[in-house]
């Protein structure tokens, strides 16, 4: 066994694959996955976006991000409409995916204050904000 100390990326690592899984977990009973949800939850934000709009900000490929709106369009979460280019299709929330979105934001938001409940808060935007300087590095 080695005897070093975990480097930040070993943590980041060990804690990723069982935070997905408990996410995925939660997610289920929507027939939802976490990247479906990022996706949801992004289109939410922004009240709508383009495909290319949610590939650049999710930083996953175009079809990736193609197959993922087909499947919230097929669960009746979000539909597309035809933007001022013809060839530009605009993605947003339907009723039902407003009404699934703030049930699910219910449950996580009290899922994860419960994950960091007892760590100083002052201890979570240190963290938030290491992994925010690192990501600014990758995309470099």
């Amino acid at each position: 066994m080695n005897d070093m100390e975990p480097t930040l990326f070993d943590s980041y690592r060990d804690l990723y694959r069982p935070y997905v899984n408990s996410v995925n977990n939660r997610l289920a009973k929507h027939q939802l996955y976490t990247s479906q949800w990022v996706v949801l939850r992004l289109i939410k934000i922004r009240k709508s976006c383009t495909l290319a709009e949610l590939a650049k900000e999710t930083r996953v490929e175009k079809p990736s991000v193609t197959r993922i709106i087909q499947k919230l369009i097929e669960l009746g979460y979000v539909e597309i409409t035809a933007g001022d280019d013809k060839r530009e299709k605009i993605v947003q929330l339907t009723l039902l995916g407003f009404e699934v979105y703030t049930s699910i934001e219910q449950e996580l938001s009290t899922y994860l204050n419960e994950l960091t409940e007892g760590i100083n808060k002052a201890d979570l935007r240190i963290a938030r904000d290491v992994l925010s300087q690192i990501l600014e590095k990758l995309l470099k």
